[in-house]
């Protein structure tokens, strides 16, 4: 972790020294390309003041999802910023915390959607910390752009989470985020000491034709473990014994052992856009409107120059007459440097719509051929400014080998004052936009909305990772049984890599469909061979596997339709899934969505094959694939809430048993969850409450859960002093879980394992929360489980495990923006 922090320091430092460049004339320049958005002035060699030329939004900060899914940047304090404040960054409702943060959850409810195809390494209890590839973002940003998140620990520890983000151009953007969590804990043997690096890029072309983004992500996660309290200490716990309310004096099941999870991973996802209609349409536009973009012209203005260079103008015969007797030159197309006109080096004067030119442009005539040229006298119709359609502004026409100059003289005005001339015709100031820039960018935005674009693209995703799980003990346990060596050390390592191309058709007919075909290469391994008496152990699950199959989305209306199918032709592993979704959304009131799936998979590798110092830790297993259908249904309605329940039917599902060995159930489980959120406003008040209602209606004796699962928040909310400075929000939050029989914990296998004698839950925990936001800045301060003094010390995590007593907790999140 040391390494990881001086390398993330020294990677800071040379970018921000890198960034800066020094003026001739002392003081420096922020930022090494030259970008539209800012402009910079010194006013000393010591100060840098910087100018914004355009402005931002808060909407032009995006995130980005491995599947192109944006949302923004958002700084607000809500509730839902108070449940995602704790070291996951998640909402970990259904989740049920050990007592020391960095360490493990027992999952009170289950998810079986939106399964991998491919079987997972395993250590299910250690993958919490871990960022998979859909856990890491990606960013659009028009300033650098940084966020930092603190938390304090239990007993000597803290985790401080920290990214910046920034673009180098409009093409280019980059990241760089590190989370550290080191916490004691209250009871021994329980230090979490955690790191968790990643960098991501995110990239596309100036024509928009080739995409890519990717990331590297590095992490380690180690946790001393103590086995939980054994049966003495159980009872001064509960008895709530005032010799122990120091809870380091407590004994434990273990010591001297320790596990970590560790690994690194590349990742690339690249395409690259054969065909498409839109882009076509925004190149060919944005050819034609770079002449107004150099001109920098008034619309009227541009429209008037670019109409002469069309014949648009209709100019007075007298004037034509004497350019000819005077054997006038015609300019042809490229004797006026267009590039040296400036933004006022046209204007038009509003007594008499005479044309004004500045010595710019008639740079290449000489003083004889101005001087030989009478003052025309201009008429009131001389310029038919209503002869300049909307085409002409967006899309004129340069080509004219002799073109008459109608009314150029050298001056300050062509001819005596004249009457007011013809008004302008509306419809071009009704359809024209002050600035020409502002033509562009509406026109650029109706090519964006075609119905109509047709697009090919092909791409490719690329994926390698390396894990390795290690577990430590040096005194040895009962718990465990009988060892081969006093001293265990057990390590798993695993390495897969995952290469997909594919070939992405876009129309308004048929939506998006996609065909792809994915190479996976696995290798699950341990260090040697393991020989028994009655059977041999391998040391390793090697192969490959190649799959197929396509995806579709399409809008039809107010319908969204989404489905998968993929299937592995060829391999080592065996399966297939299928999922599919329609979703009907009636603006902002209502949404309704109804899913599928349909999965065949291998269970996890170390459910298959597993070796381990300790006897009774070896197995070679030949499972058959787990077979998951699940069908649900979501429903939301805007200022109300939202429901959604869930069917599941899993064949051959695969579990631990009482003492730690993998078994597949002979047996359907059938399982059906239904969760309901919904809150209520009065005033500045707000109930918000979460319900989630489970029944394992066949399984009951290998998968477990409680019936019911709630949380409910009674909260208050408002801004507060004169100015409204600060929003505050203070509540009370309530969780709470029927008894059941819960799995238990292995620290072994980093596992939740079946067991039959102790029931967990029946208690209440009660949160109190006060949290503020100054600006950017959201602070919180957290009383958890401050009902423990008159609720009873029966308040467990997992069985032996106990949950944590009241504990105070303070932490921030800053967001900083240049």
């Amino acid at each position: 972790m040391k390494k990881v922090l001086l390398v993330l320091f020294l990677g800071f430092y040379f970018l921000n020294a890198s960034a800066q460049l020094k003026r001739e004339g002392g003081g420096v320049v922020v930022g090494g390309n030259n970008n539209s958005m800012t402009n910079q002035s010194s006013d000393s060699n010591k100060s840098v003041k910087i100018k914004l030329s355009a402005k931002t939004n808060y909407t032009d900060f995006k995130i980005i999802s491995s599947d192109n899914d944006t949302t923004i940047v958002d700084t607000t304090l809500t509730l839902k910023k108070d449940f995602r404040f704790n070291y996951l960054r998640k909402d970990n409702f259904g989740l049920l915390p050990f007592h020391n943060q960095g360490q493990t959850f027992n999952r009170l409810h289950y998810n079986f959607e939106n399964n991998s195809l491919f079987p997972l390494m395993g250590m299910d209890a250690k993958q919490y910390n871990y960022y998979s590839v859909e856990d890491v973002k990606y960013y659009y940003v028009p300033t650098p752009t940084t966020e930092l998140m603190y938390r304090t620990g239990l007993e000597q520890g803290q985790v401080l989470d920290a990214f910046l983000t920034m673009n180098t151009s409009k093409q280019f953007n980059f990241s760089l985020a590190y989370k550290g969590l080191r916490s004691l804990g209250k009871y021994r043997e329980s230090l979490s000491s955690h790191g968790n690096f990643r960098t991501t890029f995110n990239y596309h072309s100036k024509n928009k034709v080739y995409y890519a983004k990717g990331h590297f992500a590095s992490y380690d996660l180690f946790n001393n473990e103590n086995g939980g309290l054994p049966e003495i200490s159980i009872g001064y716990f509960e008895s709530n014994d005032p010799n122990y309310i120091d809870r380091g004096r407590l004994d434990v099941n273990l010591s001297d052992t320790e596990n970590m999870l560790e690994g690194k991973r590349y990742y690339l996802d690249q395409s690259l856009i054969l065909f498409s209609k839109k882009n076509k349409l925004t190149k060919g536009y944005i050819k034609k409107v770079n002449i107004i973009k150099q001109f920098k012209l008034d619309s009227i203005n541009a429209a008037i120059l670019l109409a002469k260079y069309n014949d648009s103008i209709i100019a007075s015969d007298s004037i034509n007459s004497q350019i000819a007797e005077k054997k006038f030159t015609s300019i042809k197309k490229d004797s006026i440097d267009t590039k040296s006109i400036k933004k006022d080096s046209i204007s038009i004067s509003k007594q008499n719509d005479s044309i004004i030119v500045s010595d710019s442009i008639i740079s290449k005539i000489t003083q004889k051929e101005i001087a030989s040229i009478k003052k025309p006298r201009v008429k009131k119709d001389t310029v038919n400014i209503k002869s300049i359609k909307k085409d002409s502004i967006i899309a004129p026409k340069l080509i004219s080998d002799s073109i008459p100059i109608a009314s150029i003289k050298k001056g300050p005005i062509l001819g005596p004052k004249k009457k007011k001339g013809p008004p302008i015709d509306k419809s071009i100031e009704k359809n024209t936009s002050k600035d020409s820039v502002k033509v562009t960018i509406s026109t650029l935005d109706s090519i964006k909305g075609i119905k109509d674009n047709f697009e090919l693209k092909i791409g490719h995703k690329f994926m390698y990772e390396t894990k390795h799980y290690r577990f430590k003990n040096s005194s040895g346990s009962a718990i465990f049984g009988d060892t081969y060596d006093s001293n265990v050390t057990d390590h798993t390592a695993y390495q897969q890599m995952d290469n997909q191309l594919y070939l992405e058709v876009n129309t308004p007919f048929i939506g998006t469909l996609r065909a792809k075909a994915n190479y996976y290469k696995y290798n699950y391994h341990y260090n040697s061979i393991l020989y028994l008496d009655s059977f041999t152990i391998s040391d390793k699950l090697k192969g490959n596997a190649l799959s197929a199959g396509a995806d579709w989305k399409a809008t039809i209306g107010k319908l969204a339709i989404k489905a998968d199918a993929t299937s592995i032709v060829s391999g080592d592993l065996a399966g297939n899934s299928l999922k599919a979704s329609i979703s009907y959304k009636k603006d902002s009131v209502y949404s309704l969505k109804g899913y599928g799936e349909i999965t065949s998979k291998s269970p996890n590798f170390n459910k298959i094959l597993f070796q381990s110092g300790f006897k009774d830790y070896n197995w070679q297993n030949n499972f058959d694939n787990e077979e998951i259908k699940t069908a649900g249904v979501e429903f939301a309605l805007n200022k109300w809430g939202s429901i959604k329940a869930s069917y599941n039917l899993i064949d051959n599902f695969t579990y631990f048993d009482t003492i730690s060995r993998p078994q597949q159930a002979k047996e359907t489980l059938n399982y059906v969850k239904v969760k309901a959120n919904q809150y209520f406003t009065f005033r500045n008040f707000t109930l918000d409450n979460t319900v989630m209602y489970q029944n394992v209606l066949e399984g009951e004796s290998f998968f477990r859960v409680p019936q019911i699962i709630t949380r409910n928040t009674l909260y208050y909310s408002n801004y507060v002093f004169k100015g409204k400075p600060l929003y505050l929000q203070t509540g009370v939050t309530f969780k709470y879980f029927t008894a059941f029989k819960s799995n238990a914990y292995n620290p072994l296998l980093s596992e939740f394992v079946l067991q039959n004698d102790t029931e967990i839950g029946n208690f209440p925990i009660l949160d109190f929360f006060f949290n503020m936001q100054v600006q950017r800045t959201r602070i919180f301060f957290k009383v958890e489980n401050f009902g423990a003094s008159f609720t009873g010390r029966n308040y467990y995590s997992a069985p032996n495990y106990p949950y944590r007593d009241l504990t105070v907790r303070f932490g921030l999140v800053w967001n900083f923006f240049i």
